[in-house]
C-alpha cells in the first residue's frame, strides 16, 4: 500500500472518530451542541436498522425534526410493532428546557455506545424510545447570558422556552405546543412503560451530583406510587452511589418551608409536569436533575450513569414494573365513583428526620461573558437532618362520577380530550338523568399572566336535578384507564383543569352553571 493510500485511509478513520464526537467532546466542554449538531451525530452514528432505528417523533414550532431512536429487538419502528414485542418500552428524552443541556448530550453519547454494542443485555427486555433534543427551537438560541450562574457550558446554551415562548414542561395538561402534542401523541400509539425526561436544577442548593423525582401527586394510583418510592428507586440510588455518584431525590434545602420550618422540599404536584401527567397516565415516571453548580462534563457524565443504572434496573426487574402497571391501569379502570379524589394538592411532610448533604458554591468567572457562577465547594460538604417534603394531599376533593356529558358545542374541550387519548362516546339518542351540575359561586381570574394565561378559579357547590341530553351529547365514561386525567381536567375546581386553562371561558354562558355535569349514581 502507498504511503498516500495510508495517510488517506489514516484521515478517514481520524474523521470518522471525530465526527462520532459530540460538540461538548470537541470543545473541551466549552460549548453544546447545536439542533444541526444532533442531526449530523446521528448521522454519523450511520443507523442502518439492525442495532439502531430512526423514525420521528415529531415537528417543533419552526419545523425542526424531532428525530427518536429506537434501540430493541423489534422489526420496525412501528407503534404496533413496539407495543406487541413484549418488550418494556422506555421513552427517554433530553433538552426540554434548551439551557438544562446535560440530558441531549448524555444521551447521544448513550447512542453511540448503543451503536457500538455496549448495553446488549437490555435488548432481552427493553426497547428504548431516545428524543435527545426535544426543544429544538429553543436550543439554537444561544446566548452566554442564559442561566448565567450555572456553571457551563461557557460559551453559552439555548433558552427554556419554545419558539412560542412557552414552558414545554407547563404544557402536559393544555397540549398548546407542537412538541408536548407530539409527546402525547407518542404516549398514545406507543404506550411506554416508563418514561425519563432530563433536566438539570434550576437554582436549588445541596450536595448531590445528580438528583431524580417520580409522580407526586394525592390522585396517583398508590401501588405505582409505593413501587417507585420504596422499590424501583432505592435499586437505582445503590448503583448510581456505587459509580461515586451523590444522589438523592430532587428539592432544594429552605430554611422556611411552607410549613414554616427548615427542610428539603419539592414544591411540584400538578400534572402540568411531565412527570407528574405521566404518573396520571399510569407510567412509572421519572425526573432526571443534574446539579447546576458541578462541572458541564460532570453533569453529562452523571445523568448517564443515572440513566444507564435506571435502565439496567428496568432490564432486570421488568415483570414487576409491567404487572405494577396492569395494576394501576387496572385500578384506574376499575376507580371507585363512590370517592372522592383530589383536585387541588399540595407537598406536605414525608419524613421529619431525613439525613440529607449540603455543600456551599463558591463562585467563578466566565471568561467570555465575565458573570458569575457558581461551582460545588467539595471542602464544605456536610451531612444533616431535616425535614424532608415529599408526600401530598388533598387541598380541595371532589366526588368521582361514573361519567361526564359534555355539550357538543365544546369543541375545544373535545378535541383537547381526544388529544389526550381519553375515550368520549356520543349518545345516539336523546336521555334524561338525575345528576349533579356545579352551580358557580366565585369566578375568578389571576391577576398576573402565567404562559400566556391568566389561569381561572371557580368556587361553588353541587347540586342534584333532572336533566335531558339530546342527541350528539359526549361522554366521558370513568371505566377506562386514563380515568384519573379525565377527572383532573374535568372537574371545575381543578387547579389544572379545562377550566384552569381558559378552555372554558367561551362556554360559560349566563355564568351561573358549569356546562359539563356528571352522573354520579347508575341508578
Amino acid at each position: 500500500m502507498t504511503t498516500v493510500k495510508k495517510l488517506f485511509l489514516l484521515l478517514t478513520c481520524i474523521s470518522i472518530s471525530f465526527s462520532q464526537l459530540t460538540r461538548p467532546e470537541k470543545s473541551n466542554y466549552e460549548e453544546t451542541s447545536r439542533y444541526q449538531d444532533v442531526i449530523d451525530f446521528i448521522d454519523a452514528l450511520k443507523i442502518d436498522g439492525k442495532k439502531l432505528k430512526q423514525t420521528t417523533l415529531g415537528y417543533s414550532t419552526q419545523g425542526k425534526r424531532l428525530p427518536m431512536i429506537v434501540y430493541g429487538d423489534v422489526t420496525d419502528t412501528k407503534p404496533e410493532t413496539i407495543r406487541k414485542s413484549g418488550k418494556l418500552v422506555v421513552y427517554i428524552q433530553g433538552n426540554i428546557h434548551a439551557g438544562e443541556v446535560e440530558g441531549k448530550e448524555a444521551m447521544l453519547e448513550l447512542l453511540r455506545e448503543l451503536k457500538a454494542g455496549k448495553h446488549a443485555e437490555w435488548r432481552k427486555n427493553l426497547v428504548l424510545l431516545v428524543v435527545p433534543i426535544f426543544n429544538a427551537d429553543g436550543n439554537d438560541m444561544i446566548s452566554l447570558y442564559n442561566r448565567p450562574w450555572q456553571h457551563g457550558p461557557i460559551a453559552g446554551m439555548g433558552q427554556r422556552a419554545n419558539g412560542q415562548g412557552l414552558d414545554l414542561n407547563r404544557d402536559h395538561m393544555k397540549l398548546e405546543t407542537p412538541e408536548v402534542v407530539s409527546f402525547v401523541k407518542m404516549l398514545n400509539e406507543y404506550d411506554p412503560y416508563m418514561t425519563i425526561d432530563l433536566h438539570t436544577t434550576n437554582g436549588s442548593f445541596h450536595g448531590y451530583h445528580i438528583t431524580y423525582s417520580f409522580a407526586v401527586n394525592p390522585v396517583i394510583d398508590q401501588t405505582l406510587d409505593d413501587f417507585t418510592r420504596n422499590v424501583f428507586f432505592p435499586n437505582v440510588e445503590r448503583r448510581v452511589e456505587s459509580e461515586h455518584w451523590r444522589t438523592h431525590r430532587y428539592g432544594d434545602y429552605l430554611e422556611k418551608t411552607p410549613a414554616g420550618k427548615p427542610g428539603y422540599y419539592y414544591w411540584a404536584s400538578e400534572p402540568r409536569f411531565n412527570s407528574n401527567y405521566v404518573g396520571f397516565r399510569n407510567r412509572l415516571a421519572i425526573l432526571s436533575e443534574s446539579y447546576s453548580y458541578i462541572s458541564f462534563q460532570q453533569r453529562i457524565a452523571s445523568t448517564k450513569s443515572l440513566v444507564v443504572n435506571i435502565l439496567d434496573v428496568a432490564n432486570t426487574d421488568s415483570k414487576s414494573i409491567k404487572e405494577t402497571i396492569r395494576k394501576a391501569d387496572e385500578a384506574a379502570t376499575n376507580i371507585r365513583t363512590f370517592d372522592s379524589l383530589a383536585v387541588r394538592a399540595e407537598i406536605v411532610e414525608s419524613n421529619p428526620a431525613q439525613e440529607i448533604l449540603l455543600a456551599a458554591a463558591k463562585e467563578e468567572r466566565n471568561p467570555y461573558s465575565n458573570e458569575i457562577m457558581y461551582l460545588m465547594n467539595e471542602d464544605s460538604l456536610k451531612k444533616i437532618v431535616t425535614a424532608e417534603f415529599y408526600s401530598s394531599r388533598a387541598t380541595k376533593k371532589a366526588k368521582v362520577p361514573v361519567q361526564y356529558y359534555i355539550p357538543d358545542s365544546l369543541e375545544d374541550v373535545i378535541t383537547l380530550l381526544r388529544g389526550h387519548g381519553i375515550r368520549l362516546t356520543m349518545l345516539k339518542k336523546e336521555e334524561r338523568k338525575n345528576i349533579q351540575r356545579f352551580a358557580i359561586g366565585e369566578n375568578k381570574t389571576a391577576e398576573r399572566e402565567f404562559q400566556k394565561h391568566k389561569m381561572r378559579t371557580l368556587k361553588g357547590t353541587f347540586e342534584q336535578t333532572e336533566m335531558i341530553f339530546p342527541a350528539g351529547t359526549f361522554v366521558v365514561k370513568m371505566n377506562q384507564p386514563l380515568s384519573r386525567l379525565a377527572f383532573y381536567l374535568l372537574e371545575p375546581e381543578s387547579e389544572d383543569g379545562i377550566v384552569a386553562w381558559n378552555f372554558m371561558d367561551k362556554y360559560f354562558g349566563n355564568g351561573k352553571y358549569y356546562p359539563i355535569v356528571k352522573l354520579c349514581e347508575l341508578f
